[in-house]
């Protein structure tokens, strides 16, 4: 399928049309595998290392409620929830608080994680309806988002590690040019190929001063997907809290001069793979493609729809001072035994600098609410300003 794009494209294909079709050919792509996450696939997200992430999502999920009026009726929203266990802790979590239970909607590309989501929330005995895109829910929106007097209901939105999976499009910098890099192939064996006209200047959400100061030879890339979603979003949802946690840096730190090489990697059985390409025909559509999140650039692109950041904090921050965390590591402690030892194990590998702490961000946003402030207990370790809006 790829070679066959690649010849209709006369033998050279932009990256991110390169990556949908590993990740997304329906069937085909990766996200259709048997195995993704968890140990027997290619890598752990934070869903399944204890219940650190379910409390510290509930947390939020329970301020953000309150913020938006404490409303009777809501709707919760998760986007790209892979096998739907974090979903599953969040609602077990807010089962317990005195909050009304939302409606349940899901966004899922891959019909095999949709699959997936649905039995595991069928087995915790919880509702919902499931959208393969922002278009069909837009679709069904008046049915499914409305509440029953008409109006439409607030929602929370949620996701963990998803728009690290946007493709995204990949560059070089020659002279004072820059070229977008693409894919061909020859005796069975992807290679990168520049193309043949420069990119032209304002393409990248990037400052020209900062491309400026690249030396010669410098790659990297560029996520349009970023801007595509928070306009979906926009069209869909009217009034809201967007909570996106990913790993990726600010556009400072994304694009400083010594990072020469871009952040594209490929994930193969908890190896990193860092020249994609070099294992993609043996392995397309059975190994991950990712790339680092520009943090910047998505608060940019939110502003461009009326969507304001409010919080961009570690995970590490946000996960050591919510209440809930600091709860559950407070009974790990007096109740020690082999679970909770584990538990305090994983809660080290999310928390710590040394562990996914610090790649990890946490980005709050809002739409459509006059209230600009971060959740009180994150305020004290707000790294807004460093996105430099």
């Amino acid at each position: 399928m790829i070679c066959q794009r690649i010849d209709e494209h006369g033998g050279w294909l932009p990256f991110d049309q390169f990556m949908r079709l590993a990740l997304y050919a329906p069937g085909a792509g990766y996200y259709e595998s048997e195995h993704v996450f968890g140990e027997k696939g290619d890598f752990v997200t934070a869903a399944d290392m204890g219940p650190w992430l379910g409390l510290g999502f509930a947390d939020l999920v329970a301020w953000a409620w309150h913020e938006l009026g404490s409303p009777e009726h809501w709707c919760l929203l998760e986007q790209g929830g892979g096998s739907g266990r974090l979903l599953a802790q969040l609602v077990r979590h807010l089962s317990a608080l005195p909050i009304p239970m939302p409606k349940i909607i899901c966004i899922e590309t891959s019909q095999r994680m949709q699959l997936a989501q649905q039995s595991t929330l069928d087995q915790a005995g919880i509702q919902l309806d499931i959208f393969a895109s922002w278009d069909a829910l837009h679709e069904q929106a008046a049915s499914v988002l409305n509440s029953p007097d008409g109006s439409r209901m607030p929602v929370v939105m949620l996701s963990n590690e998803l728009p690290d999976a946007f493709p995204v499009r990949c560059f070089v910098k020659h002279g004072a040019e820059l070229f977008e890099r693409g894919v061909t192939y020859h005796d069975e064996v992807f290679g990168w190929a520049d193309a043949a006209s420069p990119i032209a200047a304002g393409t990248l959400p990037i400052e020209q001063a900062r491309i400026d100061a690249w030396p010669d030879g410098y790659i990297s890339e560029w996520n349009p997907n970023l801007d595509a979603w928070q306009k979906d979003i926009a069209a869909c949802i009217e009034r809201c809290f967007i909570l996106t946690v990913d790993y990726g840096y600010t556009q400072q730190e994304y694009y400083r001069q010594n990072r020469q090489e871009g952040t594209l990697m490929g994930h193969w059985h908890h190896e990193v793979i860092h020249d994609v390409l070099s294992q993609m025909w043996h392995h397309a559509g059975s190994m991950d493609i990712t790339a680092h999140i520009d943090f910047t650039a998505l608060a940019k692109a939110g502003l461009m729809r009326d969507i304001q950041t409010l919080t961009f904090t570690t995970q590490g921050a946000w996960l050591a001072q919510s209440p809930s965390v600091q709860q559950q590591v407070q009974q790990c402690a007096q109740h020690p035994s082999v679970d909770s030892m584990r538990d305090m194990a994983f809660a080290k590998q999310l928390l710590m600098p040394f562990g996914m702490g610090e790649t990890f961000k946490l980005m709050v946003q809002s739409r459509g609410l006059d209230k600009r402030l971060s959740p009180p207990y994150l305020q004290a370790f707000d790294h807004l300003v460093k996105l430099a809006l």
